[in-house]
């Protein structure tokens, strides 16, 4: 399969929150995208297969020196294709590009796969977000040092 990677685009919306449906339990309005992207516009990466979106990734930066991914998701039929490590890693040197250190996202504490794919990229649980989520349920923060090229 060949992928691509690119920054988002407002015009891709649609197709970014179908994905976001699909893969993510918890629901976002438009706004939120578009907040996220005008926010980091370098932090809002699509991985793309051919000319569909198969999966995405976007954060922010908050504070001085931490990024925080904000959603990762990976469209089904695309997983175990190295989406999400590219995603990850491209995430990752963005957050880098602007003096970044660490990188934390908060992971639901039943999504044992998302949990194990954010292990196995460097990162660690440094808390535990009880209620995090709008059903209830807990959150894991996990986080990972970046090293300065």
């Amino acid at each position: 399969m060949f992928v691509q990677f690119r920054l988002f685009n407002p015009s891709q919306l649609g197709e970014v929150i179908e994905i976001a449906k699909k893969n993510l339990t918890e629901r976002y309005n438009d706004f939120v995208f578009l907040d996220i992207q005008r926010s980091w516009p370098s932090g809002f990466i699509l991985g793309m297969s051919d000319q569909t979106i198969a999966g995405f990734i976007c954060g922010g930066i908050s504070g001085e020196k931490e990024a925080r991914i904000l959603m990762l998701a990976v469209d089904t039929p695309f997983r175990r294709n190295g989406i999400g490590t590219g995603l990850m890693s491209l995430f990752e040197q963005e957050a880098v590009n602007v003096k970044v250190s660490r990188v934390k996202l908060e992971v639901r504490t039943d999504n044992t796969d998302g949990i194990n794919f954010y292990r196995n990229h460097g990162y660690s649980v440094s808390s535990l977000l009880p209620s995090y989520y709008n059903d209830g349920f807990d959150a894991y923060v996990m986080e990972k040092p970046l090293v300065k090229p």
